[in-house]
């Protein structure tokens, strides 16, 4: 059992790694898409907003399906597709060709989160937090190297040479997720899992039934319409709103993702802690950092503060997991994980739609004051969460 959860964290998190390029290597090249194709920022907006609203509605089927059919499929199949799809957008000639590779490059991306939350809450039954902080560790990591990468690729082949060089990657990871060894692995580490003993979690009052999960998740996607827009929309407001070049802007944008690497400590605090406490802790201090990057900052202070936001938006994920693990514990897990990814993307394609229009209208430092907001009003409602009947477990 220990060997093949050892394998399984190991490809878990070279997925994540090259998964999470496919959530964001759309900001990165948008400022050259918005002077290439004449965009406005309201259209800029909705090109996001689509390709995240496919893989909102995507997410809740497949992690549906990942109760019912083999994740292992379900993820390298996703992987094939996903690339192929970027492969496809990097080399079309005409703006048609790109977008719909685009789409279908988001169906295949959607696959992998819900599964592999849903992998990880099954076949690790102890410090999940820590389990879970690793996991997100290498996905922040990846990204901060694209972004680095990125800008000197922007530089010198163009958003279509960054979307192809992206779409390389997963060929490989989707050819190892669907290797016959690898799903055979799997399922006998699920079977292990089932049947080894698995500690239930220490609970306080009531696991908050169906009030509970509906009132986090709408907490979960207020945090989100604030956090998707700032991070899609971060290399483009430091490109068009402080006048840095497109480069520069994607290796500043890159130190965001390089504060994403205290996840780790994260996950262990969760362990420790209670789950809902940690999270409050996380996502209250995204509200006021979001404002504070708004103001007319010097350059050298706007990287702390990035780095800062990067810290605790990381943060919040082993707790979320944690918290969702047992609020949708009588659903199953992977019907919990893909509800939750469903509903925090869906709420997430709104975001860069609502922050484009308010940039039209207002401008890009107003539209970034009040996108902070929404996180503000979320971290309301789970300290309404952790207040009400609706308790949560202590410990993990």
């Amino acid at each position: 059992m220990g060997r093949r959860l050892s394998s399984f964290r190991a490809l878990s998190s070279l997925g994540h790694g090259v998964n999470d390029l496919y959530f964001f290597v759309l900001p990165l090249v948008l400022p050259l898409l918005l002077k290439e194709y004449s965009l406005s920022y309201r259209l800029a907006g909705l090109v996001l907003a689509s390709y995240l609203g496919i893989v909102a509605v995507a997410s809740y089927l497949f992690g549906r399906g990942s109760d019912r059919f083999s994740p292992w499929i379900l993820v390298g199949g996703g992987f094939l597709l996903a690339s192929t799809g970027f492969l496809g957008a990097g080399l079309s000639p005409a703006r048609a060709g790109v977008f719909s590779s685009l789409a279908a490059a988001a169906v295949g991306a959607a696959t992998f989160h819900p599964v592999i939350y849903a992998l990880i809450d099954r076949l690790v039954p102890q410090r999940q937090g820590r389990a879970l902080g690793s996991f997100e560790f290498w996905g922040g990591q990846a990204i901060l190297v694209m972004y680095l990468a990125g800008g000197l690729l922007l530089a010198r082949l163009g958003w279509r040479g960054v979307l192809t060089a992206v779409g390389i990657p997963g060929l490989a990871v989707g050819v190892l997720f669907l290797r016959p060894g690898t799903a055979k692995a799997g399922s006998r580490a699920l079977t292990a899992a089932k049947a080894g003993p698995r500690a239930p979690p220490e609970r306080t009052g009531s696991a908050g039934g169906r009030g509970g999960l509906v009132l986090f998740l709408c907490a979960s996607a207020l945090r989100f319409l604030s956090t998707t827009a700032v991070v899609n929309f971060l290399p483009t407001y430091l490109a068009m709103g402080r006048q840095l070049p497109p480069s520069l802007a994607a290796y500043v944008t890159g130190i965001l993702f390089a504060g994403g690497a205290a996840v780790v400590l994260w996950g262990a605090i969760a362990d420790r802690g209670p789950p809902l406490a940690v999270l409050l802790l996380s996502s209250g201090a995204l509200a006021p950092l979001v404002l504070v990057f708004s103001l007319r900052l010097p350059f050298w202070a706007v990287l702390p503060v990035l780095f800062l936001f990067g810290a605790f938006n990381a943060g919040c994920a082993p707790a979320q997991n944690l918290v969702l693990s047992t609020l949708g514990s009588r659903a199953g897990s992977g019907a919990s994980f893909g509800l939750l990814l469903a509903v925090i993307s869906l709420i997430g394609a709104l975001s860069p739609a609502l922050f484009g229009l308010l940039a039209d209208y207002l401008g890009l430092t107003a539209a970034m004051r009040l996108i902070a907001l929404p996180a503000l009003a979320g971290w309301l409602l789970l300290l309404v969460l952790q207040r009400t009947a609706w308790s949560l477990p202590l410990r993990r």
